[in-house]
């Protein structure tokens, strides 16, 4: 392959990563926004609906997966930490896919999977293909690190506070 074409293909999958980034970071954001327009106490029954965690276990997550969906949703959509980001979101998303899938073994009717708060209600099977493709975009995130558009890129290409000259006393 000659360089020209391995600088187009390389272009194409960083604008490949920055819409994987944006897209899953959008997604990650508007979960955890969602959950907050619910009590804490709401989300946890339904965390307590999987049957995993204690239910004073299951509180503390409900109000600590909101704030992390935010945190990991921003990141992603500003490029910030993008790369770490990007696996916080794969470890996250791999754990909602195995408590759907112990779910599903074990035979437990869930009322509402929990992903979006009191918005849309996906079935499992639903669920499980939204955070197999979710786990896809994380990939092509974590891949495509942060060449475009990105706080990550700014603050690599040289921007120090020492440019904007001595501080003053």
């Amino acid at each position: 392959m000659d360089r020209q074409a391995t600088q187009e293909l390389s272009g194409r999958w960083a604008a490949a990563g920055l819409a994987a980034r944006v897209l899953l970071g959008a997604l990650l954001a508007f979960a955890g926004a969602n959950k907050f327009a619910q009590p804490t106490e709401e989300f946890a029954l339904i965390i307590e609906s999987y049957h995993i965690v204690p239910p004073d276990f299951a509180l503390a997550l409900a109000a600590f997966l909101p704030w992390a969906e935010l945190l990991l949703g921003f990141s992603l959509i500003f490029g910030y930490f993008t790369r770490g980001a990007a696996l916080g979101a794969a470890a996250m998303l791999a754990g909602f896919i195995l408590a759907l899938l112990s779910v599903k073994a074990r035979g437990i009717m869930l009322p509402s999977c929990g992903c979006f708060g009191m918005g849309w209600h996906p079935t499992p099977n639903q669920t499980l293909l939204l955070d197999s493709g979710l786990l896809a975009l994380c990939f092509a995130a974590f891949k495509a690190g942060c060449r475009l558009y990105s706080l990550d890129n700014w603050a690599d290409s040289g921007y120090t506070s020492a440019k904007a000259g001595p501080p003053r006393a």
